[in-house]
């Protein structure tokens, strides 16, 4: 009895919407406490029946609720928390966002550990030392054969992280570390699909586990598992005849040039897991160490840290909401806010992976959306606002995943100890 008297209670909900076209009338609506999305989109689409909009034209939408996408039912969220069942309730509608479609399956000889998409190319790095490039246009059409441009045979051990340096002219730069202790500039000429190694970083002393490229272009940052975070030059910052000079003292010489690196900064206490860039001359590191630290480069020590309860795997930073993902031991990912100092710096726990998290990625398009890769064998694609359930899990890879990239904002990329890059699109009109 008790329960059929809650299902009969009802709430005042007042709809609202950035998304102008699919606007209805601001008036308070009476509803079901029990109601859930789907009943929610029923409630939309009955409001544009006489509207602008015809009803088969619609989407399906998803329904925020004090900041938070609705996945039970409205009352469960409203008790949450802690709203009134008899105040008016503000509920955001969004477009639903599609979920990804598989488009190709790259096979490797050897675990893909590392990767990252351009405008144009994809990298990946092997466990059996090498690095691919491939045609990104040839993926989308689900040739991954054909879409297949160039095998490298780069390091002496296995490849860890790689990252693109330019991409805009024929003449492309990137890097890539790897176990043997190094990092390693590479030019990659895609007309005449030539590369070379530019110069070799040495200066740890054990796996180069990390690598990112600042917002210049001119500077990079490595973590190694010999707990320490380097700083290197690019070398991009001379005119054209300069590098043409370049170009001939390396053509001439009969090993490529050693760089060593500007700065080494000793903070961490175990091994180096992630680094990004999070502003000019900063950079946020994550470690085995249970730590996140915020470094500023020009003073060379911690600007902040933030202590965690395990070991972080992996860091990713978005530009355009300011906050830090981690994947971490304990088989959650965490949202941090590096700029609160009082209270809880932990913005959100994202729970549904069962094993491990080595690799987490936020979408460089939209705000609230991001990816992350488990030893569970699944990449989950999420909205924050959604914390207990990803959108979607994409299937498909047979063992542990390793690595998940969303450089390019219509191609979530994944590579896994099963010896495959998986390619999923986010298009929206497919």
């Amino acid at each position: 009895m008790a329960e059929q008297e809650a299902e009969d209670i009802n709430v005042l909900v007042k709809f609202i919407t950035k998304q102008e076209q699919y606007a209805v009338s601001g008036a308070s609506v009476s509803v079901q406490a029990s109601i859930t999305s789907a009943g929610l989109n029923k409630v939309i689409r009955a409001f544009n029946r006489q509207g602008s909009v015809e009803k088969k034209d619609l989407p399906q939408f998803e329904f925020i609720v004090s900041g938070q996408l609705l996945i039970g039912s409205l009352k469960q969220r409203l008790e949450e928390c802690g709203v009134s069942l008899e105040s008016v309730v503000e509920i955001e509608y969004i477009e639903k966002q599609p979920p990804p479609t598989p488009k190709d399956s790259l096979h490797h000889d050897d675990w893909v550990a590392a990767l990252q998409c351009s405008d144009q190319w994809l990298l990946t790095g092997c466990y059996d030392n090498t690095l691919h490039l491939w045609n990104v246009e040839g993926l989308a059409a689900g040739q991954g054969d054909r879409a297949h441009t160039l095998t490298i045979p780069a390091h002496r051990a296995p490849v860890k992280a790689v990252t693109w340096v330019h991409t805009e002219s024929p003449t492309k730069t990137f890097i890539s570390t790897s176990i043997d202790q190094t990092a390693v500039l590479w030019v990659w000429k895609s007309d005449t699909n030539t590369v070379e190694c530019v110069s070799e970083c040495h200066g740890h002393t054990q796996s180069v586990e990390c690598v990112a490229v600042d917002s210049t272009r001119q500077f990079f940052a490595t973590g190694s598992w010999d707990n320490m975070l380097k700083i290197w030059s690019t070398g991009n910052k001379g005119t054209e005849e300069e590098e043409e000079e370049q170009d001939k003292k390396r053509r001439r010489a009969i090993k490529p040039p050693k760089k060593t690196p500007i700065t080494t900064l000793a903070g961490h206490s175990e091994s180096v897991g992630g680094v990004v860039w999070t502003g000019v001359k900063e950079v946020a590191t994550a470690s085995w160490d249970h730590s996140l630290l915020v470094w500023d480069i020009d003073i060379g020590g911690v600007k902040s840290q933030i202590i965690g309860n395990c070991a972080f795997f992996a860091v990713t930073w978005s530009p355009l909401n300011r906050t830090l993902l981690t994947g971490c031991a304990d088989r959650y990912i965490r949202m941090y806010d590096p700029r609160i100092t009082e209270g809880s710096v932990v913005q959100q726990k994202f729970t549904s992976h069962t094993k491990w998290v080595p690799s987490v990625k936020w979408s460089t398009t939209k705000e609230h959306l991001f990816v992350s890769g488990g030893y569970d064998n699944v990449v989950k694609h999420w909205d924050f606002r959604s914390p207990k359930a990803p959108l979607y899990d994409l299937s498909g890879h047979e063992d542990k995943v390793l690595v998940v990239d969303w450089s390019h904002p219509d191609y979530i990329v994944s590579g896994s100890s099963d010896c495959t890059a998986k390619i999923f699109s986010t298009e929206e009109k497919q």
